[in-house]
């Protein structure tokens, strides 16, 4: 304790006799009174902080095993920690089970069973991401009857992907659970959009609670995918959603008539898979005759070595009628095994006209069950 105060005492001292002395030398210059004066303290500190550290006991150092150490681990317990993460692998993802001849990825599908065994070359080509099935059989039969299936641009994947997501639902929640219009209110108006080349305006004054929520909904994750509206907004206080519909060659094929042909091949494609039949389909394919004649195939599916012939449609027009009839004789397949499917058409008519054209004309609320009458007959 006294040498802390006469450590005191030299600070003080040191710091007068400095200031002192400049003040003496320079009596009008009190610059250089003051900066003796701080030298004098300054020096003094940096004598009594060498002291202090020589006068600290050694307890008030950092000791060198100050800190806790880890315990070292034995030869024989990391080997058993090797051992005991090689038994916690996890479970690989399984594959659905496939028909060998269908190799099918559909794009929901929650009735499908996993497979946790199948280790046969073709179960492990069956990487396919936008739900297309294997093209070769139905090509097969077309060559054997003198047709062959034209070359088509390779498509991307990720793209297929979306179009075919928002195809589902779309179909799916066309009409409410009680037959009312739905997501088929926004689909007007966007085909009128791009009819007339202008802004979408779609007015849901009039829709239930439930209903606004499922197109609103709808109209968010179109915009979140960025292929479909350059614009989106819904103004809830005027229940109106504005948009603008991109100049997409694909996206405006797919609001006028191409979701229709993805989620019907969806749900025959499910049925089939359900069904375990074996199968082959082409869809959207150019095909063309011996003599260069040529048309479209909107679907058509090989199942069990046998043809169904499927034409969509999203609006009324009475020349399909005409031309599938055509399509059909010209393939050779029988009328029980053609379906002309019309959006929104009318069951009571199904009967009257199918009898006519013979073929089977059809909404999309009734082709399963029309194809599995079909596939029975047969």
């Amino acid at each position: 304790m006294q040498k802390w105060v006469a450590d005191g005492l030299v600070v003080g001292l040191a710091t007068i006799v400095l200031g002192s002395t400049a003040s003496a030398l320079f009596p009008r210059n009190s610059i250089a009174s003051i900066a003796s004066s701080s030298l004098g303290a300054v020096s003094s500190s940096m004598v009594l902080a060498r002291r202090r550290t020589r006068l600290l006991p050694k307890s008030e150092e950092p000791e060198e095993n100050a800190y806790p150490q880890l315990p070292e681990l034995s030869e024989k317990h990391v080997s058993d920690v090797l051992e005991e993460s090689d038994s916690a692998e996890h479970t690989p993802f399984s594959e659905p089970v496939l028909d060998k001849n269908s190799k099918a990825s559909l794009i929901e599908n929650p009735s499908t069973n996993p497979s946790t065994e199948d280790t046969s070359e073709e179960a492990e080509n069956l990487q396919l991401l936008d739900g297309r099935l294997s093209e070769e059989v139905a090509i097969k039969w077309l060559a054997n009857r003198g047709v062959s299936v034209m070359d088509q641009p390779e498509l991307d994947p990720h793209t297929e992907e979306i179009f075919n997501k928002h195809a589902v639902r779309l179909g799916n929640k066309y009409k409410d659970e009680d037959g009312q219009p739905q997501l088929s209110r926004l689909l007007g108006q966007i085909k009128w959009s791009i009819t007339n080349e202008r802004n979408l305006t779609c007015h849901l004054s009039r829709a239930s609670q439930k209903q606004i929520g499922t197109i609103t909904q709808f109209g968010k994750d179109l915009d979140k995918d960025t292929l479909f509206f350059s614009r989106y907004k819904y103004f809830p206080g005027e229940k109106i959603i504005r948009a603008s519909v991109r100049n997409r060659p694909d996206t405006r094929s797919f609001f006028t008539g191409g979701w229709f042909e993805r989620f019907i091949e969806y749900k025959v494609s499910d049925f089939l898979q359900r069904s375990n039949l074996s199968y082959s389909r082409l869809m959207n394919r150019l095909i063309q005759f011996s003599n260069g004649d040529s048309f479209e195939l909107d679907l058509f599916y090989v199942v069990e070595g046998k043809p169904l012939l499927i034409e969509c449609k999203t609006g009324r027009d009475r020349d399909a009628y005409q031309k599938f009839s055509d399509r059909r004789k010209r393939l050779s397949i029988s009328p029980e095994r053609a379906f002309l499917v019309i959006l929104d058409f009318d069951p009571d008519e199904t009967e009257q006209l199918s009898a006519v054209w013979k073929f089977n004309i059809v909404g999309q609320d009734n082709l399963i069950p029309q194809i599995e009458a079909a596939l029975g007959s047969n």
